[in-house]
């Protein structure tokens, strides 16, 4: 456990003098702001202004997962190779888990401002909407943030990118009907379309025990795959020897 505390506090380290952290404030931060900003002027009702934000949110979390892992990865590639990911411990299940919960961190910290900031900007929704809101963005997709992280490592940047423009808009479809039945098994859709669910459950109380069967069939997928997919990374992490074919 020391071990992992100080990989973390490395990793946080990394990241001190890089656009990385900056990132993680004012994108939110500017995304919260110019939603208050036209709902301010917006016919919308108050509802449709609220889903439509945190749908967004859900929308274009898998394509900034994939900006972020892809350019924590390209940070390590040009520190040398990723050679001190890969040796600057005995433990590489610690090297890379340390990755994955710093990723993690700075993903809490990001949903927490851009929930935090428009639930104070508008307050028309219970702050318990909001907080189960950014549960939801953040348990949602752990899943993508082990798979980006495989992808920026084993493929670089570009496959990371390419996947997650890809994952944004198979989630935006999986709101529609298209998504009906499916959307459980599509990890990418998750955030967004649990939002659409917690919005809809909040205008329509009475559809409450659909809204949690839905929810009971996703955690039966969605737990067993987010497990099986951070073992296997770690044995594949375990394993591997840095990108062959550098870009």
């Amino acid at each position: 456990m020391t071990t992992l505390i100080r990989c973390i506090n490395s990793d946080f380290k990394k990241f001190k003098h890089t656009s990385m952290l900056w990132i993680h404030i004012l994108l939110p931060l500017g995304a919260a702001l110019l939603f208050l900003a036209y709902f301010s002027i917006s016919p919308w009702s108050a509802d449709s202004k609220i889903s439509g934000y945190l749908e967004f949110i859900g929308i274009s979390y898998p394509l900034i997962i994939s900006l972020i892992c892809s350019k924590a990865m390209e940070q390590e590639e040009q520190a040398g190779s990723f050679h001190t990911m890969l040796c600057s411990i005995k433990s590489r299940a610690v090297t890379y888990t340390s990755k994955l919960i710093v990723m993690l961190l700075l993903g809490i910290f990001s949903v927490s401002i851009v929930i935090g900031v428009f639930a104070v900007g508008y307050q028309t929704a219970p702050a318990s909407l909001y907080v189960k809101s950014a549960v939801i963005l953040i348990a949602g997709n752990i899943f993508l943030y082990i798979l980006h992280l495989f992808i920026s490592c084993q493929y670089g940047r570009g496959a990371s990118i390419i996947l997650g423009v890809f994952e944004s808009i198979i989630s935006a479809l999986a709101l529609t009907g298209l998504g009906d039945g499916i959307w459980y098994y599509l990890p990418c859709t998750w955030s967004a379309r649990l939002n659409s669910y917690l919005v809809y459950i909040w205008m329509h109380p009475e559809s409450a025990v659909v809204g949690a069967a839905e929810l009971n069939r996703w955690l039966m997928i969605a737990i067993p795959a987010t497990i099986s997919a951070f073992i296997f990374s770690l044995f594949w992490f375990r394993n591997w020897e840095g990108r062959k074919n550098q870009e």
